[in-house]
Formats: C-alpha cells, structure tokens, sequence
C-alpha cells in the first residue's frame, strides 16, 4: 500500500493498493479517495484514506494493513447490517448491480435501437468487462490467442483488399470499360488430392501397431492437416470472385455482402482484443444474477446463446422465465 504515490504532495488522498487477490491473481490499482467519485452523496472518501492512514501508522511494510479483523469478525459485523449479508454477498452484489447499470446505460444511448444483434452482443461483453475488471478476474494471455489475433487481422486485411477489387470491377461496368472480369480458378483437383490426403491418414492410423508405422501415420495426418489448411486459404482468398461473368446487380450485391463481413470481422477482433486478458466467464458463473442478462436479452431481442454458453443455459434453466422488464435490486440481493 503506498500513500500518494506519484509524490503529488498537498492534499492528494491516492493510495496504490497491489496485493495477491483470489488464485493468486494481481490487484494494483491507484484509488483516489479524494475524488467526486468517493465523495458526492456522502460519500466517505476521505474518511476512508484518513483510516487507512491510521491503521499503518508504525508498522512496517510486511505488517498486516487489518491486523485486527478476520473474515469471520468482519461476516459477523456485516450480519448486523442486513441479515445473510456476508463479503461474498456483497461481491455478487457488486457485480450483478454493475451489470445491470452498465447495460442500462447502453439501452439508453442514443441510436441504440438501431444496432444490430451482434452489436448489442459487443456492448453487453463491454459490460460484462466492467464487472470482470471489479472482481480482478484476469487470465493470462496464451500464445494461442495472439496468433489467433494475427490471422484474423490477416483476414481483415484479405477482405478489405476484396472489397476494393469488387469495387473496381463494379466502376469498369458503371464506365463501360470492357476489362476482363478475374473468375474463380477451378480447385476441384486441390480438393480431391486433400480427400485423399486425410483418407490415407485415417487408414494409416488404424492399421498402425508398430512404432515406426504410428511415426509415419501422425506425419501423413499432420502434412493431410496442412494441405486442408492451403486449401481453405485458396477458397479464403478467391471468395469474392464468381465461376462465371457476373452481372452488375451481382458485383453490387456482392460488395455489400463484403461490408458486413468486414463490420462483423473488426467486431470480433475488437471483442476478442478488448477480452484476452480478462476473463468474462467466472463472474457470469459466479457472481452476476443470471436474471439480469435473460431480461436484456429479451428486451433487445438478442438470442440467450450469444451470451450464455449451452452449459450456462442448462444451469440457469431456472432464470430463463423472467420477464423483459425485470431488474435486480436490493430485495433481490436479500433474497441470495
């Protein structure tokens, strides 16, 4: 715990707290107490920074900041408050009533009603960020993610260039000019070469007992692997592109369909780069009334299963019935 830790001086009331928090996950975070934030309302900000200060006075940086209280002195305290109450409950709290608030901000938004589905999935995944971010649910970001990242920025950028040769062919027809339209080029051979490729594989690996016939079967399925893999990149990058010669109302068509596809890509690029580090899943299994999340969802017309995953549907099968205009408040959170 650090006391003004940028060395403002004066009246600062920062403090920087960084601690080892549930799996020994890492909370830091500089909280300035002497903010509108703590402060309005009756808010006891100061108060707050001024115990803090109390309570490491004379004691060294390896003594405990609440070497008085222990989770069972502090459930007991917070049962006098509101019968049931305990430092888990106030975090479901928290959580569920960060939700709820995040969400109603968006659906207040100008323009809201005018988003897309898909849209509304990013905003809703902004708001379940929130909470993450409350809870100190982080995740370590795994090389699996950064490449999946890298090729699907790749993607985007095959697709952008796409759009610009639809677009270019759709101004020749606009202007008349008679340039040869690019077809697709005929990939059935690649096609049944990889077929055979996999099939070869699997006969391999089934007739495999010894230890140089496993060697050579996991090295035909791996090279089977990759000639799939050239072969959905071909298909990837001459997607726009017709059999035959397209007809202007195609080539229009065509470039519109490629404006959501890129619409649809940057959004699921910006959702998994916004998300890697946090992970958004716990505080939905754990911390957030599900109630909350049915209710939106059936207000703003979005389908349950892009926010809920088949497990979390079947293990909140009891929430599903709630009405669009339900809310979460303080009876809710009593209730447990």
């Amino acid at each position: 715990m650090k006391f003004d830790p940028n060395d403002e001086g004066g009246d600062n009331k920062e403090i920087e707290l960084e601690f080892l928090g549930k799996d020994s996950m890492l909370f830091k975070q500089t909280i300035d107490f002497g903010s509108a934030l703590y402060t309005e309302n009756n808010g006891m900000g100061e108060q707050v920074y001024e115990n803090f200060k109390r309570f490491c006075k004379k004691k060294k940086v390896t003594d405990d900041v609440f070497s008085d209280l222990t989770p069972t002195i502090l459930n007991n305290h917070l049962k006098t408050i509101m019968d049931g109450l305990s430092a888990k409950v106030f975090r479901t709290y928290n959580a569920s009533k960060t939700l709820q608030d995040e969400l109603m901000k968006t659906e207040e938004a100008k323009g809201w009603k005018r988003l897309t589905a898909a849209e509304k999935v990013v905003e809703y995944n902004n708001a379940n960020r929130e909470v993450a971010i409350l809870c100190n649910h982080q995740k370590t970001v795994s090389k699996a993610q950064e490449a999946t990242l890298d090729t699907l920025g790749e993607k985007l950028e095959t697709l952008k260039t796409q759009k610009k040769e639809l677009k270019k062919i759709l101004e020749n027809m606009t202007n008349g000019k008679k340039k040869k339209i690019p077809l697709k080029k005929n990939i059935k051979e690649e096609q049944e070469k990889v077929a055979k490729a996999l099939e070869k594989a699997k006969s391999m690996k089934e007739k495999a007992k010894t230890k140089e016939e496993k060697i050579a079967a996991t090295e035909q399925d791996e090279k089977a692997k990759q000639m799939r893999k050239e072969l959905g990149e071909l298909k990837f990058t001459q997607n726009h592109l017709w059999e035959k010669e397209p007809s202007k109302d195609q080539v229009v068509k065509k470039i519109e369909n490629w404006k959501e596809k890129i619409k649809k890509m940057e959004l699921n690029i910006k959702h998994k780069d916004d998300n890697k580090e946090v992970a958004l899943g716990t505080s939905k299994l754990n911390y957030m009334d599900p109630r909350i999340s049915v209710a939106w969802c059936k207000r703003n017309d979005v389908p349950i299963e892009k926010v809920f995953s088949k497990t979390m549907r079947d293990k909140f099968n009891w929430a599903m019935a709630v009405p669009p205009e339900w809310l979460f408040n303080e009876e809710i959170a009593k209730q447990g």
